[in-house]
């Protein structure tokens, strides 16, 4: 999304350039189907998300193990309530205006 110039010294910025943060996500996927193994926590609800919106608007390449981890989180249950729950707020707003 963003051109980035390589950094003279990556260590230096505490994170690493782009492409090792993105290789760190990556990583931290991998094992699943979790980020903590087989327990569903709160930072995959906020890491699902980002991951979700950034393939969405095409900052975040749509590699394999990030499709994957993203359709799995959209077969919980309540993501399930949550969409169907929007669907039907979008609705009412559509028949509002």
């Amino acid at each position: 999304m963003f051109s980035r110039p390589a950094p003279s010294r990556p260590a230096a910025l505490g994170y690493g350039c782009y492409e090792d943060t993105v290789n760190a996500l990556h990583k931290a996927i991998t094992p699943g189907p979790y980020l903590l193994g087989t327990e569903f926590s709160a930072a995959d609800v906020y890491i699902g998300a980002q991951i979700v919106f950034g393939m969405m608007v095409n900052a975040l390449e749509a590699r394999p193990a990030f499709q994957t981890y993203a359709s799995r989180l959209q077969e919980r249950p309540a993501y399930k309530r949550f969409i169907e729950k929007s669907d039907e707020i979008a609705a009412e707003m559509k028949k509002a205006s």
